[in-house]
């Protein structure tokens, strides 16, 4: 789901996709593409903006059931490597640096700590920008750079299903 959302989010940012939306569909407002998808009787909402550095994306979703998932997607593999655990920082206008816990999976996906981003990303969707910073096995750190803006129809469902404003 992640990849095909990534390539897809790829070719309507592009073309300049309709910020309209139906179930399935893949739509675009700014830099964001966002879709929605049946999920056991419910609608998982998805949204992803790509880093302005690299092929990586920021990827939000939120479950029928209000779990949040916060992801970074490298579209084929980070090129450095990552350890299976580790701190990722994320700073913004609103968030002067903040540290979270990651989880590396394969060489292309990164999950930061839901519980944790649940009470930091309502200050996030407000910025501008987000950058996160992402550690090598070594310690030598790689940012990448996140638009934010526009964001009101991107992460609407997402806004009033996870963080309730």
């Amino acid at each position: 789901m992640v990849l095909c959302l990534v390539a897809a989010t790829a070719f309507l940012i592009a073309s300049e996709g309709s910020a309209e939306q139906s179930l399935g569909e893949v739509n675009v407002q700014g830099g964001w593409a966002y879709t929605a998808r049946g999920e056991d009787g419910g609608v998982e909402h998805v949204a992803a903006t790509r880093a302005a550095e690299d092929a990586v994306w920021f990827l939000l979703s939120c479950r029928a059931n209000g779990q949040l998932t916060v992801s970074l997607t490298h579209s084929e593999q980070f090129p450095f490597p990552l350890k299976p655990l580790f701190l990722v920082k994320l700073k913004s206008n609103n968030v002067p640096t903040a540290v979270f816990e990651a989880k590396s999976v394969e060489h292309n996906q990164i999950f930061v700590a839901p519980l944790l981003m649940r009470h930091i990303m309502p200050l996030l969707m407000q910025d501008d920008e987000v950058v996160v910073s992402v550690p090598e096995r070594d310690g030598a750190l790689h940012d990448y750079t996140f638009s934010m803006q526009p964001n009101d129809l991107a992460l609407s469902p997402i806004r009033s299903r996870c963080f309730d404003f």
